[in-house]
């Protein structure tokens, strides 16, 4: 088990360029070449989203007044309230739009032909065995997973086991090889 400080993540832009993001964890083969990727972004403004082909995505509002995601060629997401996973694949080209202001939002990337993945958010302990890695985030409140505390805005990543406990919400996240 690896836990992650929110001290710890590295600040970058996004791909696009247009806004700022911390990288959580990753599983890289190479550059900016991942499997699956982990990371928090903040949203300031109405902008288009980075292009990532081959790639889909889970985005979870964390902070904020919500959004709204106008996803080229199909409906619009309307993510109103925080803590809710909404995937979509991230090789539509995406205009997100501001409902009151700035917002945060958690994203995980993986690579559509080696990893797949499922996320939910947990208000109460759980035990969750899986065949592959769980990334675990700490949305509001501390957790405890597998006996280690996290404070809010603390990752974990985890073998297969986590045994967890939580004061407010911890996203879940269950990755599996395509």
């Amino acid at each position: 088990m690896k836990i992650i400080r929110k001290e710890e993540y590295r600040e970058g832009r996004w791909r696009n360029g247009m806004g700022v993001s911390w990288d959580i964890a990753a599983d890289v083969a190479s550059g900016d070449d991942f499997g699956w990727r982990f990371a928090l972004a903040r949203i300031d403004a109405d902008v288009p989203f980075s292009a990532y082909p081959g790639v889909d995505r889970v985005f979870t509002l964390i902070e904020g007044g919500g959004l709204a995601l106008d996803l080229e060629g199909g409906p619009t997401l309307v993510v109103d309230r925080l803590h809710v996973p909404h995937p979509f694949p991230g090789d539509v080209a995406v205009r997100c739009r501001l409902r009151a202001g700035p917002c945060r939002a958690l994203n995980l990337f993986t690579r559509r032909d080696s990893w797949s993945a499922t996320a939910d958010v947990l208000s109460s302990g759980a035990e969750i065995a899986h065949d592959g890695p769980i990334l675990l985030f700490a949305l509001s409140g501390a957790a405890d997973v597998n006996g280690a505390a996290l404070g809010q805005g603390d990752a974990a990543v985890v073998a297969d086991f986590a045994r967890t406990s939580t004061e407010g919400f911890l996203f879940v996240a269950r990755l599996r090889h395509a």
